[in-house]
């Protein structure tokens, strides 16, 4: 296999972090205040995933692997990495609902949309507005 590496990304990378997320679909971008952690295969981004805080909330934000380097398990080291940082913090994503037992690996669980923070149940609702099959999950 290629050589692999983990890291969090400086914050002079951050453009490179978003030309890598437009390249590869996502819409969500980088702000000045996430914690980005990278996957590198052979120095170039293969995956990305953002730690944010919202309204008070730790988030999981932008998870994404490169098209080309999916189904090599790069995801799940990316997301052991990132729940390995949250200590006792609680964390909440909004993936899509088939990908509900990825996160469960690492300890999110779906959360009832009535439980979740208000700005979460709008997301929800946007998104799905969007045609998007997601869900709440909440990692305690």
């Amino acid at each position: 296999m290629s050589d692999i590496t983990f890291r969090i990304a400086a914050a002079e990378e951050y453009p490179d972090v978003a030309a890598a997320y437009a390249a590869w679909g996502y819409r969500g971008g980088v702000l000045p205040n996430d914690i980005v952690y990278v996957a590198e295969v052979n120095r170039e981004l293969a995956g990305i995933v953002r730690r944010t805080c919202e309204h008070g909330i730790v988030m999981l934000r932008g998870m994404y692997v490169a098209p080309q380097q999916q189904r090599l398990g790069i995801g799940s080291q990316l997301l052991t990495r990132f729940v390995n940082d949250l200590h006792d913090v609680v964390c909440y994503c909004v993936p899509l609902a088939h990908l509900e037992n990825f996160y469960s690996q690492g300890g999110f669980v779906p959360l009832a949309e009535e439980a979740a923070p208000r700005f979460l149940q709008d997301r929800l609702a946007k998104y799905r507005k969007d045609g998007l099959d997601v869900l709440v999950m909440r990692r305690a």
